[in-house]
C-alpha cells in the first residue's frame, strides 16, 4: 500500500462506530470532515453513547448560547436507554435555568449512575464565595430526587432547596460518593439529613459550603471511608467519630475546635492550611492522627510543633509509629522554616518512614527574614533519626543555601537511603539550553560534595515534570487558586 494511504477509513462502519464511541465527544465530531465515509458516523456514536461529557474541552470557544444549543441538540440525538455518566461544566445564567433543569431531567430519566453538574464556571473569589456574575446557586429540579439509580453525585454551585426547606432524599439510599461545592444553603441539619438518608455513602467531599458552621460525622452505622473538607470558612467545629474512615483530607482555614474520637481505621491524612497561622492547634490534630501510614502536612503544623517546644510544652514528641510515607508542603525556606523542619523530625519519631516528599516554594526568599519569632537553629541536633528512609523527593529545588542545608541534613540522617530525587522548578521563560546544562552541572557538583550516611544512595537531578516513577499518594495541593497537582503531568482529579 502507498505510504499515505488511509487504511483506517477502509474499516467497516461498525468498527468505525466503535472507535468513535471510545473517543471524547468533541474529537469524535471532528472526524466528520475527514472524508465522505466518516460523515455523520459520530451521530450514530452519539445516539448510542452512555457517557456524555460536556466539560472544559467541549465548551472551548463556545459562547453560552452556543453551548446550551449544542448540548440540547446532542441530547435530542441520544437514544440510549441507560446513561452511565453525565457531566456538565457551565455557568448558571438565569436565562438558561430551564435548559439546565432539562439536562438533569434527561439524565435522571435514563437511570444515570454518575452525575456531575458543575456550575462554578466564572468563579472568582475563593474566600467569600462570590461569582463574577453575582447570581445565586442553581435550584435543583425535583427530578433529581427521583433518581434512585445514582451511585456518584457531584454538585457544584447547586442547592438542594432553599434554606430551611425539608429535604427528601429517600431515593438516595444507593449513593456511594457525594461531592458538594459552593453551596449557599447547606447547614448542619441538612448535612445530618444527607448522612442519615445515604446509608451506603463511602466518600464525602464538602468544599466552600458557606453556611456550614458545624461538621459532625458521628452516625454509628455510617460506612464512610473517605472524607474531604475544604474552604468551609464558617465551620468552627469539626467532630469525627467514624470507625470505618480510612482517608481524611482537610484544606483551608482549620476549625478552632476539633474532636477525633474514633478514627482507628484511618490510613492516610492530609492537612493543608492556607498560609501559616498560629490560630490552630496543629500539634493536637497531629497527635490524633499519629497512627496513620500516609501523611501530608503544611508549614503551619511544623511551626506549631516548634512553637510548643519553644514554650516548654513537654507533651511532645509525637510517636508516628506506623508512618511509611510523609509529604511536607513548605511555603517558605527562611531560617525559621528550615528550623521548623528540623524540629519536626526531632519531635516526631517515625521509625518505619520509607518515603519522604518535600514540596518547596518556587520563589526565593531572604533566608534571614523573620516572620514568626522562631528560635533559629541552623545546625540540627543529633537526636533526629531516619533509620528506615529509602526514598526522598524534593520538588522545586533551586540550590539555595537553606535548600542545600536541608538536603545535607537528610543525607546524613538517612542511613539506608537508596534514592534522592531533586526536581528543578518549572521555569516560565526557559533559559538557553547551554545555561540550563551549566546550572545542572553546578548543582550536581555541589551535591557530590555532600556527605552521605548511606554509601549506596543515588542523587538524581532532573527537570520539572519528568516521570521518575516517584509520586506521593496525595497528588494534589489545595490553595487559594483551587486544586494544584504536585506533579502536573501525572496528577489526575478525583471526580
Amino acid at each position: 500500500m502507498g505510504r499515505g494511504e488511509d487504511r483506517i477509513s477502509l474499516l467497516p462502519h461498525p468498527i468505525l462506530q466503535s472507535i468513535l464511541a471510545m473517543m471524547p465527544l468533541k474529537s469524535a465530531i471532528r472526524t466528520d470532515v475527514l472524508s465522505k465515509k466518516w460523515r455523520n458516523i459520530w451521530q450514530y456514536s452519539l445516539s448510542q453513547a452512555t457517557s456524555l461529557d460536556f466539560g472544559d474541552d467541549f465548551a472551548c470557544n463556545l459562547s453560552a448560547n452556543e453551548f446550551v444549543a449544542t448540548v440540547n441538540r446532542y441530547l435530542s440525538l441520544n437514544r440510549s436507554e441507560k446513561i452511565e455518566k453525565f457531566h456538565v461544566f457551565f455557568c448558571p445564567f438565569d436565562s438558561f435555568s430551564s435548559d439546565i433543569a432539562g439536562w438533569i431531567d434527561f439524565a435522571a430519566s435514563r437511570g444515570v449512575r454518575r452525575l456531575d453538574i458543575d456550575l462554578s464556571q466564572g468563579f472568582r473569589d475563593p474566600k467569600y464565595g462570590e461569582f463574577a456574575d453575582e447570581r445565586s446557586p442553581f435550584q435543583l429540579p425535583s427530578s433529581l430526587f427521583d433518581a434512585d439509580s445514582l451511585v456518584e453525585l457531584s454538585l457544584s454551585r447547586c442547592d438542594f432547596a432553599a434554606a430551611g426547606a425539608p429535604l427528601n432524599l429517600t431515593n438516595f439510599g444507593g449513593l456511594e460518593c457525594l461531592s458538594l461545592s459552593y453551596s449557599a444553603v447547606l447547614d448542619e441539619e441538612m448535612l445530618q439529613s444527607i448522612l442519615t438518608a445515604c446509608s451506603m455513602l463511602q466518600r464525602l467531599t464538602l468544599r466552600r459550603c458557606l453556611r456550614l458552621g458545624v461538621i459532625s460525622i458521628v452516625l454509628p452505622d455510617l460506612n464512610l471511608k473517605k472524607l474531604t473538607v475544604g474552604d468551609c470558612w464558617a465551620t468552627n467545629l469539626l467532630v469525627i467519630n467514624s470507625p470505618k474512615l480510612q482517608s481524611f483530607e482537610y484544606f483551608g482555614r482549620f476549625c478552632t475546635e476539633n474532636t477525633f474520637s474514633e478514627i482507628s481505621s484511618l490510613v492516610d491524612a492530609s492537612i493543608y492550611s492556607l498560609g501559616t497561622s498560629l490560630e490552630n492547634d496543629f500539634a493536637e490534630i497531629l497527635a490524633a492522627l499519629s497512627h496513620v501510614q500516609i501523611l501530608t502536612l503544611c508549614s503551619g503544623t511544623l511551626l506549631d510543633l516548634n512553637r510548643r517546644e519553644d514554650d516548654g510544652d513537654n507533651e511532645y514528641p509525637i510517636q508516628l509509629l506506623n508512618l511509611k510515607e510523609l509529604q511536607l508542603l513548605v511555603d517558605s525556606m527562611t531560617n525559621e522554616c528550615l528550623t521548623c523542619i528540623y524540629s519536626f523530625f526531632r519531635l516526631c519519631s517515625s521509625p518505619v518512614l520509607e518515603k519522604l516528599y518535600i514540596q518547596l516554594p518556587r520563589i526565593i526568599e531572604d533566608p534571614k527574614e523573620r516572620k514568626y519569632g522562631v528560635t533559629v537553629m541552623l545546625n540540627p541536633l543529633d537526636s533526629a533519626t531516619l533509620d528506615s528512609l529509602k526514598v526522598i523527593k524534593v520538588i522545586n529545588f533551586k540550590g539555595t543555601l537553606n535548600e542545600i542545608r536541608l538536603v545535607s541534613f537528610l543525607l546524613q540522617k538517612a542511613i539506608v537511603l537508596e534514592r534522592m530525587v531533586l526536581v528543578l522548578p518549572l521555569v516560565e521563560e526557559r533559559p538557553c539550553r547551554g545555561q540550563e546544562r551549566f546550572f545542572l552541572r553546578i548543582l550536581r557538583a555541589q551535591m557530590s560534595l555532600l556527605s552521605k550516611a548511606s554509601p549506596h544512595a543515588e542523587i538524581i537531578l532532573h527537570e520539572f515534570g519528568e516521570d521518575d516513577g516517584l509520586n506521593p499518594t496525595h497528588l494534589e495541593i489545595h490553595n487559594d487558586n483551587g486544586c494544584l497537582p504536585v506533579i502536573p503531568c501525572l496528577a489526575k482529579m478525583d471526580w
